[in-house]
């Protein structure tokens, strides 16, 4: 029986150790302020609708594994203020490098997968765009995008 429950103890803590590993470009950002915007139906431009003092940190470019056994995924991970995994942004495609009124920034396409916190499984959320500027981190929802997520006050 000890050994039984030696061994699930380590199997949880083994994958939960190795749910995300860095790569040779992995990099962290944190961030301790959001804002977010919407596009109305009909409406051209971005509304702002809220904001809030919240701590996320990005783990941009992990592998990823959504459960053991599972095919192995790459791109960043969200983590909450307590540094556990909220979302995970699968990249599809290649980086696009564009420019726009906020800057130089590197994106990717994204499949958005969100952690249930009482299974501790990771479902499909939503798709998007995530970019990143360097300072700040955008974060599109839907295709077109009607939500916008933007991640600033870097911590260093």
């Amino acid at each position: 029986m000890k050994n039984l429950l030696f061994t699930l103890l380590a199997m949880a803590s083994f994958t939960a150790f190795i749910q995300y590993t860095p790569d040779e470009g992995s990099f962290t950002v944190t961030y301790s302020q959001l804002r977010s915007y919407e596009k109305p139906e009909g409406q051209s431009d971005w509304v702002y609708a809220n904001g809030d003092f919240h701590t996320w940190t990005f783990q941009f470019n992990v592998d990823f594994f959504a459960c053991p056994g599972c095919r192995e995924q790459f791109g960043t991970v969200m983590e909450d203020s307590q540094g556990k995994p909220k979302f995970f942004m699968n990249y599809l495609g290649g980086v696009i490098e564009g420019e726009d009124e906020y800057g130089k920034y590197n994106s990717f396409m994204v499949d958005i997968l969100s952690k249930d916190d009482e299974t501790g499984k990771w479902k499909w959320w939503e798709t998007g765009e995530c970019r990143h500027y360097g300072k700040w981190t955008m974060l599109y929802l839907k295709n077109p995008a009607i939500l916008r997520f933007d991640y600033f006050n870097k911590v260093q």
